[in-house]
């Protein structure tokens, strides 16, 4: 249990995401000793007091930390016996930003996960095309992981005043969610348009270690504005993706030889 731990504690090191709770730092930590193996499917985690003592977080915070990972899908808890690893989470529907593809040619399964949510008061590209007035826009931030192969950051920004489902829903709902999805069903808005921008660039060391690559990595940066029709701009996005061997599907028309019909 001491091995595990120090695994634990090594992920915790270092400066945390600007913004990102202590509970969610936690989680991450527990995530990411899960994904790289230390925790296999149907182990049992250690307790929550276990986890209080040999962490340096409170045991409300373990509690938060560990009841995220219950909504995310990942663990399980079960009465009187312990909170164990579950079979895996439920992928993305239907992608339309992070679709990578196999040696097959098939669409790879994502899984994204929360990192933060805050209004955004200082301006950048995002503003010109969502009609910033002061904090009206919100951020989420996600990771998403590319079937357990690597991970890309997403940064979303959209007007929170016009879509306060995706503004204050809890960020567990919204963790595996779809967000073109969320704005076609709840507010009859379709995203038609789409246009992306590529650049490569440096990736500060927030994004760096969220994604776990190292530190000063270079990668490619997709600006992404969706649109309803021509005129109304719907959402900014912003992907940093990491060196990956994997073709990154950028076209909507184009047609991988396995995809469904």
């Amino acid at each position: 249990m001491n091995d595990v731990h120090s695994v634990i504690l090594d992920k915790l090191r270092g400066p945390p995401i600007a913004g990102l709770p202590k509970y969610a730092q936690l989680r991450d930590a527990l995530l990411a000793a899960i994904e790289s193996g230390h925790f296999r499917p149907g182990a049992k985690l250690p307790t929550e007091v276990e986890l209080a003592r040999s962490t340096p977080f409170s045991l409300g915070t373990v509690q938060r930390a560990l009841r995220a990972l219950v909504e995310d899908g990942v663990v399980v808890r079960q009465q009187g016996a312990g909170t164990f690893v579950t079979h895996g989470r439920k992928p993305m529907d239907e992608p339309w930003h992070c679709r990578f593809l196999d040696d097959d040619g098939k669409l790879l399964p994502v899984y994204p996960r929360i990192v933060l949510r805050r209004r955004v008061a200082e301006r950048g590209p995002w503003s010109e095309w969502l009609d910033q007035e002061r904090d009206n826009i919100v951020r989420i931030d996600r990771t998403i992981s590319i079937n357990a192969e690597f991970l890309v950051y997403s940064k979303f920004y959209l007007d929170g005043e016009k879509f306060p489902s995706l503004a204050k829903r809890p960020l567990a709902e919204l963790d595996g969610a779809n967000f073109k999805v969320i704005l076609s069903r709840e507010f009859n808005l379709p995203v038609t348009h789409v246009a992306q921008t590529v650049r490569c660039a440096r990736f500060g060391p927030g994004i760096c270690r969220a994604i776990e690559v190292k530190k000063g990595t270079v990668g490619t940066v997709i600006e992404i504005v969706a649109s309803a029709g021509r005129e109304r701009q719907v959402y900014y996005q912003e992907l940093s993706v990491p060196p990956a061997r994997r073709k990154l599907v950028m076209s909507d028309s184009y047609q991988a030889r396995a995809w469904p019909v």
